[in-house]
């Protein structure tokens, strides 16, 4: 059963998606969405060699000079390392390009391994550039190997930086490497690069909450400096919440919208706050707040009249709407959709003013508000007219027949089906349907006179 839930999501969901989903893996048929497991995939032979330091192999590798002591390397030696590993790098690619995708990833864990000694942003580059090639190759245990490293590296900053460290399923050792003695040297600026280069790392390899935790910390450590750089701290939460609603998380992306609107209210960055704004409405109507979505909505109506962009407000004020009717308050969607209607027609978007008529219609119909509704059709004609719908105009003499039939308005029903037939024949559609309308309105025939 479970084989088939699985070849049946496959076959709808995009590779890539099917790929993520297969990493994060079934447990007793149901999907576990919060994080991969890691620790339950990975060979434990594959997991040991890879994380372990490369300096302490009983048996070093070609690359490494042969160390009579326990030493760091020579800035020359790392050099020539840096070279040698350019090199790995390269076999890496051509035995990819020549259909030899273990092979090739066999090369870029030993390159990756030694690349460490190298520093974090050496080592960092090089997992974000095989972390995309592994999830295009759909390696799934090598996806796992370097979120797991770069997990390792995480907690060993956390310890540096003098963090509480959330106990984790599969938890790691700390390495004691190249990022604890760059961290724990006191230079923020260092610190506030690392930092960004890991978030970027874990985004890389779709491990979502670790990339949440590290801006939240990067996003922390920027503000405890003095001054604090308000502009690094908002191009840090922008990111953030980008990184929420790429992976919908909505809720939190929206309180992390909130965070920038206080901000560019308080330092009076209006540009700025109608772009948070409109990201905060997004957030919200995807989160199905729509409460909160209105209130955010009713916001940009005077950002908008205040900066002449009075062109967006016709859309704004039917979402609006909408969001009134989805609440069952109609009374306000009512006087909503009628805004929209004027905004529209002062600003002659006419297809865009039949469309809200035609909204407006269908709610009052469904309030039992028949000469309401009769009334939001009529104002539709001349519209559609001029926006030259003539099929809209059918329709909307359609509406107005069947509304005047409800109330039994049979003379008005007869004049607005003719109407309608008038223009189905122009256009050579549904003919029949009318004539047939018409004759269930009209007077028998003994009754003409």
């Amino acid at each position: 059963m479970y084989s088939l839930l699985r070849h049946l999501i496959q076959s709808a969901i995009s590779p890539a998606l099917a790929f993520y989903l297969a990493l994060c893996g079934f447990v007793g048929g149901a999907l576990l969405w919060a994080r991969p497991v890691i620790a339950q995939q990975v060979d434990p032979g594959l997991r040991q060699e890879f994380l372990s330091d490369p300096l302490k192999d009983r048996t070093p590798d070609p690359l490494l000079p042969m160390l009579t002591v326990k030493r760091d390397l020579s800035p020359l030696e790392l050099s020539a390392l840096a070279i040698d590993l350019g090199l790995l790098d390269q076999n890496a690619q051509q035995l990819l390009a020549a259909g030899e995708p273990d092979q090739a990833f066999e090369l870029w864990r030993r390159s990756l391994r030694l690349r460490r000694l190298l520093g974090p942003f050496e080592e960092f580059a090089a997992i974000q550039k095989i972390a995309e090639v592994a999830w295009q190759q759909q390696r799934s245990e090598d996806v796992q190997l370097l979120t797991l490293r770069t997990r390792q590296i995480w907690q060993t900053i956390q310890a540096a930086l003098g963090l509480p460290i959330e106990p984790k399923f599969g938890a790691l050792p700390i390495d004691e490497s190249a990022p604890a003695s760059l961290l724990v040297s006191g230079n923020t600026a260092s610190n506030l690069e690392v930092l960004t280069a890991l978030a970027q790392t874990f985004t890389t390899l779709r491990d979502i909450d670790s990339a949440v935790e590290v801006y939240q910390q990067l996003i922390a450590l920027t503000a405890a400096q003095t001054p604090a750089p308000s502009n690094q701290i908002t191009a840090q939460k922008v990111s953030l919440a980008k990184l929420h609603l790429e992976w919908f998380q909505f809720a939190e992306a929206a309180d992390v919208y909130l965070e920038l609107l206080k901000s560019a209210r308080n330092t009076g960055d209006v540009v700025s706050e109608t772009a948070y704004l409109e990201q905060l409405v997004y957030s919200y109507q995807q989160a199905d707040s729509l409460t909160n979505a209105v209130r955010a909505q009713t916001d940009l109506i005077g950002l908008y009249q205040s900066q002449g962009e009075v062109e967006k407000l016709p859309q704004l004020l039917v979402a609006i709407a909408q969001n009134y009717r989805a609440l069952n308050l109609p009374k306000p969607a009512i006087e909503y959709y009628r805004s929209a209607y004027s905004a529209a027609q002062s600003l002659q978007q006419f297809s865009f003013s039949a469309q809200v008529l035609k909204d407006l219609g269908e709610l009052y119909r469904s309030l039992a508000l028949t000469d309401e509704a009769i009334g939001a059709y009529s104002l539709l004609i001349p519209v559609e007219r001029q926006a030259y719908n003539s099929y809209g105009i059918m329709n909307a003499y359609d509406n107005i027949g069947q509304l005047q039939r409800r109330q039994g308005n049979l003379q008005a029903a007869f004049q607005a089906f003719e109407q309608a037939l008038v223009i189905a024949r122009d256009l050579n559609l549904r003919e029949d349907y009318f004539i047939e309308q018409i004759g269930s309105v009209a007077p028998p025939p003994s009754l003409i006179p």
